[in-house]
C-alpha cells in the first residue's frame, strides 16, 4: 500500500466535493460482473480463478448500499470471497472506510494479502492502514526505563534474551507492533515495555511529537482511506464521539466483518467490570508507594478483601446475579475518591483539576500542553495525576457495581475464576440490551440535518436464523436496512458432506452420565471409520471433560491421538492437531468458531448437543428476564436464534475449501424430535442427512477410495518386567462393532515385534470367522492400523532385522488371503508430541 499520504482537511474543499462525485460515479458506472468475471481483471491475477456468483452478489449489494448510503445485512457463506466483494466497491466509492474484525488473523489477511492483490488489479495505490489499540506497541519512554534496569541487573546476572531481542528489533522496526515480533512476549515484560491508557504520559512524554509509535500509527490513520481495525476499538472510538476521532478517524462507511460478534462485542464494551485483583494491582505501583503511607495503602487492600468478600458470599454459584446494595465496595470506591482528593490536594507539582477530568486516552489530541521537549518534572507530573485518574477510575466503577439504582437497565453479576493467578472473583455491570447503545453510536447517529451520516456494511457466514435477519436487527438496533442477502452455498454440500444424528437417548441432566457413555461409544465408532481426524466439540466443559475420561481410558486406549482442550494453549492445540496425523480435539468454547483447518486434517466435526446458552448465565438470564417482561418469548426470540447460529459456526469448521468433505456429527436427539431442532437444521447447509451409521461408513469409504470392511488396530508395548505386551482390535466398520484380545510376545521387547504379531493373530482370527459363516476371506478388505514404525517394517521386509523376520513372516503368510490390505500409520499418543506453546492466552 502507497504511505505517501496526502492530508486530510477538516473542511471538504470544492474539489474535494468535485473528487467525491467523481468517485461515486466510478462506482456507479463500474462493472462488477465483468470485474469478478471468469475472464475479467481478477482472473487474470489469479492463477487458476473460479467465478464465485454469490461473490458478486456480495459485490453489487455493497454497491448499491454504498450508492444508496443505505446500511447493509449480508450473510455470505464460508468461500464466498468476501473481503473482495465488499474491498472493491468500498474503495471505488472514493469514500473513508472503516473495516472492523473480530480478530487479528483476518486484519492480517486484509492489509498484507487482499489490499495488495486489489492495488495490482485496481492499477491505483490504496491508502490503508491497521488500527490497533495501544497496548499492542512499544512505549520508548517505558523502554528507556526498562533498559536502564536491564543494565543494572547484568552488572549481576546475565542479561534477559527477551530484552536482547526487543532491542535488536526496535533497531529495524517501522511500526513499533509486538505482534510483528518474531517471538511473543512474556506477560510480565510486555506490561514494562509496551503503551497502556492509563500509564501514558501523552505531550509530557519526551517522546510524544516526534517519536511514538502510536502516534505514528493515528497520523497515518488520519490519511488512510481504509482503515482496519478491530470491533472493541471501533465501539469504544464512536462511543467517545468527537473525543473518539484521535483514536480512529471519523469514515462514512464501516464494514462490519464477523459481526454476529457485534452484541458480546457491545456488552464487553459498555459494561463496567472489575476483579478482586484490580485494587491490590492498581496500589502496587510505585507511585502510591511513593506518596502514600504504607499503612493507608494495607487498609484499601484490606477493605478490597472484605468488598470482594461481600461479593462471593452472595453465592456458591460459579456465575450468579447481584441484586440489591453492595455496601463494602461503595466503602472501597468512596475510599479511593478520598485518597485522589488528597492527592490532589497535596499535589507537589501544580495542576489544576482540569487537567485530573480530561480523558486519558484523548488528552494527546487536546494539544493543551505546547509543544517541545518535557522536562522530567513534567514527566513526573503527567505521572502523578494519572495516578489520580486511575483512583477516580476505579472508584467509580466500584461505586457503579455496587449500586442497584439501575438494575433495570443494567445486570450486575458476578463469576468466579479459577484459571487465573491472582484473580479469582470478577464483577460486572453490563448493559442487558445494548441495542439502543449500538442504534446510538453504530447504526443511526445523525448529521445536524437529521440525516443518517453513514453507511453500516455488517457481513458473516453467520448472521441470519429462520431465513431472516430479525434476530439480527432487534439486538443490535438496527431499525433500517437498505440491502438484505442470504447468500447461497458456494460449496456442493450435497456431495462433499453428510451431516449425521444417530438415534442416542435424548441428555437428562438426572442420567447425565448415561449420555456421556452413549456419546462416548458414539464418538468411538465414528472414528474408526473416520480414521480419527476429527474435532470434537462440547456445550460445556463437563460434557468435555466426561468424554475425555471415557476415551482416554488408560484400560483400553484407542488408537487415535487424542489431546482436549485445557492440555495446551489454543493455538498450541491447533498447531498439534493440523501437524499429526489421525488426531482428535475435543474442545469447548472458542472452538467452535475461528477454527480453519482445511484439507484432510479435519474430516469429521462432532457436535455433542445442540448449543443453546446456559440459562443459568446471569447475563442471559437477565436479557429473557427483559424479553419476557416485553410480552415476547425468551426462548424463540433469544435462546433459539443464538443456538442456531453457535450451531451454524460448529458446523462450519468442517468445510473450509472447494475440495474438503466429510461429515457432521450431531448427538443431539432433537435435532429431529423438536419442530425448533428441525427448524435449526433447515437452517444448516444443505448437506446429505442421515440417520444410519451404514451411511457414514459409505461417505468415508468413498471419500477415502477405501474399499476396507474390517479395520484391525494394534498396539503393543513393554510391561514392567521388560516383556512385550500386544493388544488387537477388529473393528466391523458398517455398524462399530468391535472385538478385542491381548497377551504377552515372551522374549521379546520391542514394540514393533509385538504390533507385527498382533496383525498376525488379528488377521487370522478374522479369517477364522468368516470361514465360519461360510464366506471367503479373499472377498473383503481389511485396514490395518499400526505405528509409523510398524507400517515401514511392512514396507521394507526384506531390510529388516532378524528379530522381526519371523514376526513378518506370521502377517505375510496372511496378506494374499484376502481381497485386499491397507495399512494406515498412526502417530502413538505418546510420540504425538504437543509443539511449544505458541499463545500466551491460555485456557482452562
Amino acid at each position: 500500500m502507497n504511505d505517501s499520504f496526502p492530508s486530510r482537511q477538516e473542511n471538504r474543499s470544492p474539489a474535494a466535493q468535485t473528487a467525491d462525485v467523481t468517485a461515486q460515479t466510478e462506482l456507479a458506472s463500474f462493472d462488477l460482473a465483468a470485474f469478478f468475471g471468469p475472464t475479467g481483471p481478477l482472473a487474470a491475477h489469479l492463477e487458476g480463478y473460479e467465478p464465485r456468483p454469490s461473490q458478486l452478489q456480495m459485490a453489487q449489494a455493497v454497491q448499491r448500499a454504498l450508492l444508496n448510503r443505505q446500511h447493509a445485512l449480508i450473510e455470505a457463506p464460508t468461500g464466498t470471497g468476501k473481503s473482495l466483494a465488499y474491498l472493491v466497491p468500498a474503495i471505488l466509492s472514493g469514500r473513508t472506510v472503516v473495516v472492523a474484525t473480530a480478530n487479528k488473523s483476518l486484519q492480517y489477511q486484509l492489509y498484507t494479502k487482499d489490499l495488495p492483490l486489489l492495488e495490482q488489479v485496481l492499477e491505483r495505490p490504496i491508502r490503508a492502514v491497521v488500527v490497533k489499540g495501544r497496548s499492542n506497541f512499544v512505549c520508548n519512554l517505558k523502554w528507556e526505563k526498562e533498559q536502564a534496569t536491564q543494565q543494572y541487573f547484568s552488572l549481576y546476572d546475565r542479561a534477559d534474551e527477551q530484552v536482547a531481542q526487543l532491542r535488536a528489533w526496535l533497531e529495524t522496526t517501522e511500526t513499533g507492533d509486538v505482534d510483528e515480533l518474531p517471538f511473543l512476549l512474556t506477560g510480565e515484560l510486555k506490561s514494562r515495555v509496551v503503551s497502556f491508557p492509563d500509564d501514558c504520559l501523552h505531550s509530557d512524554c519526551r517522546y510524544y511529537h516526534d517519536n511514538c509509535w502510536v502516534n505514528f500509527m493515528r497520523d497515518k490513520a488520519q490519511e488512510a482511506q481504509l482503515i482496519i481495525t478491530n470491533h472493541h476499538l471501533l465501539l469504544n472510538a464512536l462511543e467517545l464521539g468527537a473525543a473518539g476521532e484521535r483514536i480512529l478517524p471519523p469514515a462514512s462507511v464501516y464494514i462490519i466483518d464477523e459481526a454476529h460478534h457485534l452484541e458480546q462485542t457491545a456488552t464487553a464494551v459498555y459494561e463496567t467490570s472489575l476483579t478482586d485483583y484490580t485494587v491490590p494491582q492498581l496500589l502496587n505501583r510505585h507511585i502510591y508507594r511513593e506518596h502514600i503511607g504504607e499503612e493507608r495503602l494495607d487498609e484499601l487492600r484490606f477493605l478490597n478483601t472484605l468488598a470482594f468478600q461481600e461479593v462471593a458470599n452472595l453465592s456458591r454459584e460459579n456465575a450468579f446475579r447481584i441484586e440489591g446494595e453492595l455496601e463494602t465496595c461503595r466503602r472501597l470506591g468512596r475510599a479511593l475518591r478520598a485518597l485522589a482528593q488528597e492527592m490532589t490536594q497535596k499535589n507537589p507539582y501544580g495542576g489544576d483539576q482540569d487537567d485530573l477530568d480530561r480523558p486519558m486516552e484523548t488528552s494527546d489530541s487536546a494539544g493543551a500542553r505546547g509543544v517541545g521537549s518535557p522536562d522530567e518534572e513534567a514527566e513526573a507530573r503527567r505521572s502523578y495525576e494519572l495516578a489520580i485518574t486511575a483512583l477516580n477510575s476505579t472508584a467509580d466503577k466500584l461505586i457503579t457495581v455496587a449500586g442497584a439504582g439501575r438494575d433495570d437497565a443494567m445486570v450486575r453479576y458476578a463469576v468466579r475464576v479459577y484459571d487465573r493467578r491472582q484473580v479469582s472473583l470478577e464483577v460486572h455491570a453490563a448493559p442487558i440490551d445494548p441495542a439502543n447503545l449500538l442504534s446510538r453510536f453504530l447504526f443511526h447517529p445523525e448529521d445536524e440535518e437529521g440525516q443518517a451520516r453513514r453507511t453500516v456494511i455488517c457481513t458473516s457466514a453467520t448472521l441470519a436464523t429462520n431465513g431472516h435477519f430479525e434476530h439480527f436487527k432487534r439486538r443490535c438496533g438496527l431499525l433500517t436496512v437498505g440491502e438484505e442477502w442470504i447468500l447461497p452455498p458456494v460449496f456442493d454440500y450435497p456431495r462433499r458432506a453428510l451431516l449425521y444424528q444417530p438415534a442416542l437417548p435424548s441428555y437428562n441432566w438426572n442420567r447425565a452420565d448415561a449420555f456421556y457413555d452413549a456419546v462416548a461409544a458414539e464418538i468411538e465408532r465414528l472414528l474408526e471409520v473416520s480414521r480419527g481426524r476429527a474435532l470434537c466439540l462440547f456445550t460445556s466443559w463437563s460434557g468435555l471433560q466426561q468424554v475425555s475420561a471415557r476415551l482416554q481410558r488408560l484400560d483400553s486406549p484407542g488408537i487415535w491421538p487424542i489431546r482436549a482442550q485445557g492440555d495446551a494453549p489454543r493455538d498450541a492445540l491447533l498447531a498439534w492437531f493440523q501437524q499429526t496425523p489421525h488426531s482428535v480435539l475435543l474442545a469447548t468454547r472458542s472452538f467452535w468458531e475461528g477454527i480453519d483447518i482445511p484439507g484432510d486434517a479435519l474430516s469429521l466435526v462432532v457436535l455433542d448437543k445442540m448449543p443453546f446458552p446456559t440459562p443459568g448465565d446471569p447475563l442471559h438470564s437477565a436479557r429473557m428476564q427483559a424479553i419476557e417482561a416485553s410480552g415476547s418469548s425468551s426462548f424463540s426470540d433469544y435462546m433459539l436464534p443464538l443456538m442456531t447460529l453457535t450451531l451454524k459456526q460448529g458446523f462450519g469448521r468442517l468445510i473450509r475449501r472447494g475440495d474438503d468433505q466429510g461429515v457432521v456429527a450431531i448427538l443431539d436427539e432433537r435435532l429431529s424430535s423438536k419442530g425448533y431442532g428441525r427448524q435449526a437444521l433447515q437452517d444448516l447447509p444443505p448437506a446429505r442427512f442421515s440417520r444410519h451409521f451404514r451411511d457414514v461408513h459409505r461417505f468415508f469409504q468413498q471419500a477415502l477410495d477405501c474399499p476396507a470392511e474390517f479395520a484391525l488396530n494394534v498396539w503393543a508395548q513393554n510391561d514392567q518386567g521388560g516383556q512385550g505386551r500386544w493388544r488387537w482390535q477388529l473393528l466391523r466398520l458398517q455398524d462399530g462393532k468391535a472385538d478385542t484380545a491381548d497377551g504377552v510376545l515372551p522374549g521379546a521387547s520391542d514394540r514393533v515385534a509385538g504390533e507385527l504379531h498382533a496383525m498376525a493373530l488379528g488377521l487370522q482370527d478374522l479369517r477364522r470367522r468368516i470361514t465360519q459363516a461360510g464366506r471367503r476371506p479373499s472377498h473383503f478388505a481389511v485396514e490395518i492400523r499400526c505405528s509409523p514404525e510398524a507400517a515401514q517394517a511392512l514396507q521394507e521386509s526384506d531390510r529388516a532385522p532378524a528379530p522381526l523376520r519371523r514376526m513378518l513372516a506370521e502377517v505375510q503368510r496372511e496378506l494374499p488371503l484376502w481381497q485386499a490390505i491397507r495399512t494406515v500409520a498412526v502417530p502413538r499418543q505418546e510420540d504425538a508430541v504437543l509443539p511449544p506453546s505458541l499463545s500466551l492466552e491460555g485456557e482452562p
